[in-house]
């Protein structure tokens, strides 16, 4: 994962990520809404999940149970759209 702030791999961390965790070269929270893979500005209280708690401050530590950490942009699954497409358009024979 990236740190929300300053853009750097943290590779240390355990897979589900503290309520209290650091990042190791800036020491911001991680746990934050700018960290988390549902932080979607505009939809309600910022959230692609539905029902979310708001939260006051995107970049401090929160509480909330719905965390996952964002996937950099460079690692997460690449989906090649022609294919997809295609997909669309297969018989099931």
């Amino acid at each position: 994962m990236n740190c929300w702030k300053c853009n750097k791999n943290i590779s240390e961390l355990p897979a589900k990520i503290g309520f209290r965790a650091t990042c190791p070269h800036c020491d911001v929270d991680l746990h934050v809404c700018k960290n988390c893979r549902y932080y979607s500005p505009g939809k309600p209280n910022d959230c692609a999940v539905p029902g979310t708690d708001y939260i006051r401050d995107r970049e401090a530590m929160n509480f909330c149970e719905e965390f996952k950490v964002k996937i950099p942009s460079d690692q997460a699954e690449k989906k090649d759209p022609k294919n997809n497409f295609k997909s669309l358009f297969k018989d099931d024979e």
